[in-house]
């Protein structure tokens, strides 16, 4: 894709998020986009929302899991950021008019006492610098009308982030068995889906390893994890949909 392209695609992308109203495709004239231009989409957007003062907070991956990766098409995850609208405290009431789409599944939340920046990075390092882990709900959504057709359209349309509830019991790395922790996902006060830790490369550890590593290499704002950042890893479970009047919650 050429710059006037993905110029012009990234403010598609941001007109749907005002308007509530997703766009076809991202595809131009049969022209499919590549990873590299769709992380050059997401930069577009990312620089626009930092101009009118929005703050990146920290990063999703996305597709964090094999069955995720094969249902489009990719062979690792992909990456998302996080802005401060973007967070939410738990127990309080979602306006689903935020969203277009949206569907909802656990995660671990990451939160970094010290910068972990790529390459190079070891799950030794990422252990070092994690001040504590969140149990959270990612709130995925699509800007694209019937989702994603693969991995790089995902991408530009920011990794599908639309929101995070936090949760407020934090547990040190010590104490959490990251990979095999298990999650029970409720809907309505019914279970919905099942999961642990394991399912995200093996062990959450492993994505935040990841994510340190491959921030750097697509040069978006807050590219590299700094302290403070959240490190959002969902994949957990399969997420389900989210109507108006629903109440979802994990353990």
């Amino acid at each position: 894709m050429n710059p006037e392209v993905l110029r012009e695609t990234a403010t598609n992308l941001i007109g749907a998020y005002r308007t509530g109203k997703a766009i076809r495709s991202i595809r131009q004239h049969d022209t499919e986009p590549t990873l590299p231009d769709a992380y050059e989409i997401q930069r577009e957007q990312l620089n626009r929302w930092s101009a009118d003062g929005e703050s990146i907070r920290g990063f999703k991956v996305g597709l964090a899991s094999v069955p995720a990766q094969k249902a489009l098409d990719a062979t690792e995850p992909i990456l998302g950021r996080l802005t401060g609208r973007m967070i939410h405290p738990e127990h309080q009431p979602l306006d689903t008019k935020e969203f277009i789409r949206p569907r909802i599944e656990p995660a671990l939340a990451f939160v970094l006492r010290d910068a972990l920046r790529g390459p190079g990075v070891n799950a030794a390092d990422a252990i070092r610098a994690v001040d504590f882990v969140l149990p959270a709900l990612e709130i995925s959504d699509s800007r694209i009308q019937d989702g994603p057709a693969n991995a790089a359209e995902m991408t530009a349309d920011n990794a599908g982030c639309g929101g995070v509830v936090l949760g407020g019991h934090p547990v040190h790395l010590p104490a959490a068995e990251l990979r095999l922790c298990g999650c029970v996902l409720y809907r309505n006060g019914e279970v919905a889906a099942t999961g642990a830790g394991g399912m995200a490369l093996g062990s959450p550890l492993n994505a935040l390893v990841w994510a340190a590593n491959a921030a750097p290499a697509h040069g978006t704002p807050g590219s590299a994890l700094e302290p403070g950042h959240l490190v959002i890893v969902p994949s957990l479970t399969t997420a389900v949909t989210a109507e108006p009047g629903d109440t979802v919650a994990t353990t």
